[in-house]
């Protein structure tokens, strides 16, 4: 890392040096500017702070006082202009400079009274990473209430039930926890953070298990997957970007693709909207305004929503608000800022239920927090230099959860320290001996005042998690240009730091009514931990990347090709190169595009920094007997601790690969991409050969004369779960998008996109089977082994969506016919070897033992060997498969303006499928559900 760092710092410093001394020749630049105005009634009216790049040669400039604008240095030749301003209609076009230019510009509002208004998403430029951008418009049009419900946008995307009820997260060509971890999301060029929740109970007991709801303490987003989408409103985001391909070596901590959020800033209208459908409401507000001369722009908003699970269940609910302000200036020349404040709140909860007397089940998930961020460009222009960007971003987030019900069927042993090997009795700093005098009993000073426990068959319980994240980030990237000819290079070179962490209280019970035992795990246990005790993980990365054209002719080679490199702690770093390329085969018509690269997502908190893993073993257990007196019952354990750690955890990476084709006809656009991906060292919780501990259980009883006498000693195995990187996925498949342009004659425009994927998973750990965990001592037995992966997981899917948009300009008038199919969707497993064992780990030393190979090939075989306690109860079939008829679903989304001050819009979904029909080989039978079902909604908004 010292190399490559220092490597970097000193390609930076020659080239500042080389900067410095050199200067482009006057000949060989133009000057650009004008004046930028704004549309008001009849009238144009100059505006400030209006956004003007040129992107290809990495340079960006402001609007001043008189909408005016200068760029100096320009190099010479054709490059794309654009111009941003918040509610307006951004502008992109291509320009020819040769000498000294002033170009002027009017900006129009983004509203639905403009000719080709945008309601869906729109595809990349060729030569970048493959994406997908979506805009303020088709927003609103589709009345999204979270970030989540624009995702149906993308090519294979498709229209959800439009409730917060659960946690959504994202999932970019693929499915999955990992899949959803490995998306980043990054908002005003800071990521939105998961790497540091720990809401959940004891994953190294509970394996994956601990990602139930159960298990999440009331609900919220998952710690093993990514952020919950349901906590990021979109009335306060301009665009979004959502990168499915290739991103540029600037972006880290990532496996499957980010998307990328660009929230309001400047002056703009004040907004009121308010949307209802039958389960979600919601309202906001929202204006910009200058501050006066030179004092910049302030951008304000707020909404609050609230969801109902079910019309029959309103004691389920989701509840959230969230406010911003934005304050935006031109600190000095060419210095450009945006500063932040963003609080959001949410209540994912489960009141007591009226119906549930007999458990009294309850639950919320409250969380609140706050994110500075400040982010800005410096326009230098010197030299090569042409800009250094920065971004600093902190946020702060409490969440506090808690779930309770009645715990049912228990009788269980509970012990109040944590402290490996610790022995106590139910009377508190008491020692108890046998008959020889042995001390049955052992504890040290800080457990002399705790007791065992032995747990009723039922008991009420509640346990609390107060988990308090904290995430850092802060970046820096500096553009170089330099124009040779005909070739132009431009190159990003910079740095990002990140740090993650909870200062929580965390996990909190009474230890007379804990969490109720994970029944999968012999002698498992729980304990309170406090999350402020968990160091913070730290991420450094260090990037730079050449962005490459070449004009030949008419035709044009654009390659972008970088390195990344990232270190985290603990599991050290990891070097990801990355390139993309385009080639215009046909000028303005036609290009080809392809691109490879490695990902890596550094590993969570979690699984960093997991818990210990309890267990309890009874020793004694007179509670309850009628021949002994009540006050003078024992009940005696023994507490084993283990470290669930794993030293060796690797990196996850993904390797990514597609190539695609562009084509231009007139107005019609058509572009289809080919990819593969493969992730490799996927984060998984499971058991080890290292995670089998053995123990002496020793079990006492009391002689004819009333002494303790030792009744049995048995070794036993201690397992639990412990984090590795046994999960691989293979993602393959199309994407293609096609726009057929706009019918003048008939107002209406066609688009079609869809996707075919195929997704391949393996968890490549071994699988251990352990048949009498839940018997007596003297009744376990060995632990079987068999071999590791045996189950290849599948799923595929082909769909389209057809969108047919018909809009009058002069009255403000779209309406959008949506068509989504999926065509096929189906999910399937093909197990190997998994009813004949490859071995068995020993109940006296927890060593291995793998038998010959060859040595069974049939179950009778293990049978005829006396080894039937290895042998699995339920088998499974060669290959499970459950498909899935067709899945329809049509959207109309209706939105008019009426008068320059309000618009209504509206949609009404009506999905239809059936639930899935499951065959084998050993079990042909099916089961198919019709299930259709309709949504409608309205949304209400007024601008002043």
């Amino acid at each position: 890392m010292k190399k490559l760092f220092s490597l970097l710092i000193a390609i930076a410093f020659s080239v500042l040096t080389v900067t410095a001394q050199h200067q482009h020749a006057h000949h060989n630049t133009v000057k650009l500017s004008g004046t930028i105005f704004e549309r008001e009634n009849s009238d144009s009216v100059p505006l400030e702070y209006a956004v003007i790049a040129l992107p290809d040669y990495g340079m960006s400039t402001a609007s001043r006082i008189g909408g005016y604008y200068e760029f100096s240095g320009v190099p010479k030749g054709k490059t794309r202009l654009t111009i941003t301003y918040v509610g307006k209609l951004p502008v992109e076009q291509t320009v020819n400079l040769t000498a000294n230019t002033v170009l002027d510009f009017t900006l129009e509002n983004e509203n639905f009274r403009i000719k080709e208004v945008t309601v869906t998403a729109q595809a990349s430029q060729a030569g970048q990473s493959t994406s997908s951008i979506i805009g303020r418009t088709a927003m609103d049009h589709m009345q999204a209430t979270s970030l989540n419900d624009v995702m149906s946008l993308l090519p294979g995307g498709l229209t959800t039930e439009p409730n917060l009820s659960a946690a959504k997260t994202a999932n970019i060509r693929g499915s999955g926890n990992m899949n959803s971890l490995g998306t980043a999301i990054i908002r005003d060029g800071a990521p939105v953070s998961n790497n540091a929740n720990l809401q959940t109970l004891n994953p190294t007991i509970q394996g994956t298990n601990a990602a139930n709801s159960t298990s999440l303490v009331g609900g919220g987003s998952n710690p093993m997957s990514g952020s919950d989408l349901r906590s990021i409103s979109t009335d306060n985001i301009e665009s979004i970007e959502v990168i499915r391909g290739i991103p540029s070596v600037e972006h880290g901590d990532l496996t499957s693709g980010a998307i990328i959020i660009n929230t309001k800033a400047g002056r703009e209208p004040l907004r009121i909207t308010a949307k209802a459908n039958p389960k979600v409401y919601m309202g906001s507000i929202g204006t910009g305004f200058l501050l006066g001369e030179n004092r910049g722009a302030l951008n304000v908003n707020a909404d609050y929503t609230h969801n109902t699970n079910d019309p029959i269940e309103s004691y389920r609910t989701y509840q959230r608000l969230s406010a911003r302000v934005m304050y935006s200036k031109e600190l000095w020349k060419h210095l450009r800022s945006n500063t932040s404040f963003n609080f959001h709140y949410g209540n994912d909860s489960r009141s007591l239920n009226p119906d549930d007397e007999d458990y009294k089940r309850a639950s919320r998930s409250e969380e609140y927090g706050f994110t500075l961020n400040t982010n800005g460009t410096w326009d230098i222009n010197k030299g090569w230099l042409k800009s250094l960007r920065y971004v600093v971003s902190g946020t702060y987030t409490s969440k506090q959860s808690f779930y309770q019900s009645m715990m049912t069927s228990n009788n269980t042993p509970y012990s109040m320290t944590t402290t490996d090997g610790t022995i106590l009795s139910n009377f508190a700093g008491q020692d108890i001996f046998d008959a020889d005098g042995n001390k049955i009993t052992d504890f040290g000073d800080i457990d002399r005042d705790k007791y065992t426990y032995k747990l009723p068959a039922n008991y009420f319980a509640r346990y609390d998690i107060d988990s308090r994240e904290v995430n850092v980030f802060a970046k820096l990237v500096g553009t170089l240009f330099k124009q040779t000819g005909m070739i132009n290079n431009r190159i990003l070179f910079g740095a990002d730091f990140r740090t993650d962490g909870n200062v929580g209280h965390g996990k909190t019970f009474d230890p007379t009514a804990p969490p109720q035992r994970e029944v999968t795990s012999a002698n498992g246990s729980f304990r309170p931990r406090d999350y402020s005790d968990i160091p913070f993980i730290n991420q450094v990365g260090v990037f730079a990347e050449e962005n490459f054209s070449w004009q030949l002719g008419l035709r044009e080679l654009r390659l972008q090709a970088g390195v990344r490199y990232d270190h985290a702690s603990k599991v050290g770093g990891i070097v990801s190169p990355r390139f993309n390329g385009s080639f215009e085969l046909i000028p303005n018509k036609l290009w080809i595009r392809g691109g490879y690269g490695v990902t890596a997502k550094m590993p969570t908190l979690l699984y960093l920094h997991p818990e210990q893993a309890y267990f309890e073993y009874k020793n004694l257990d007179e509670i309850g007997s009628s021949k002994i007196p009540e006050d003078e019952q024992l009940f005696i354990t023994t507490t084993k601790v283990y470290d669930a750690s794993n030293r060796n955890l690797k990196i996850a990476t993904n390797r990514k690969a597609e190539a695609g084709i562009d084509m231009k006809l007139g107005q019609m656009t058509f572009s289809v991409t080919a990819f593969r991906e493969r992730l490799k060292n996927g984060y998984s919780l499971n058991k080890t050969f290292d995670t089998f501990m053995p123990f002496m259980w020793n079990e006492y009883k009391r002689n004819s004369d009333g002494k303790l006498e030792l009744a049995s000693s048995n070794s036993v195995l201690s397992s639990w779960y412990t984090p590795d990187n046994c999960m691989s996925y293979i993602s393959k498949g199309i994407e293609f998008d096609f726009n057929f342009g706009r019918i003048e004659k008939i107002n209406t425009s066609i688009s079609l996109n869809g996707s075919y994927i195929r997704n391949k998973s393996n968890n490549g750990a071994y699988t251990f089977y352990e048949p009498n965990n839940d018997k007596t001592a003297a009744k376990r037995t060995d632990v079987a082994i068999y071999a590791p992966g045996t189950l290849d997981s599948y799923s595929e899917r082909f769909s389209t969506a057809l969108r047919v948009t018909h809009n009058l300009p002069s009255i403000g008038f779209v309406v959008t016919l949506t068509a989504q199919t999926v065509w096929k969707d189906a999910d399937w497993g093909k197990y190997g070897n998994d009813s004949i064992p490859i071995g068995y780990i020993s109940l006296k030393d927890a060593k291995p033992t793998f038998f010959e190979e060859g040595r069974f090939n049939t179950i009778q075989d293990v049978k005829d060997a006396e080894l039937n306690h290895l042998l699995k109860n339920t088998l499974h079939p060669m290959e499970i498969k459950e498909s899935y008829s067709p899945y329809f679903c049509f959207n109309i989304n209706v939105t008019k303006e009426i008068g320059d001050m309000m618009r209504v819009s509206f949609f009404a979904n009506n999905m239809f499928r059936s639930y899935p029909r499951r065959e084998s080989k050993r079990n042909p039978g099916s089961f198919v559900l019709l299930n259709n079902r309709f949504y409608f909604g309205i949304e209400l908004a007024l601008t002043l």
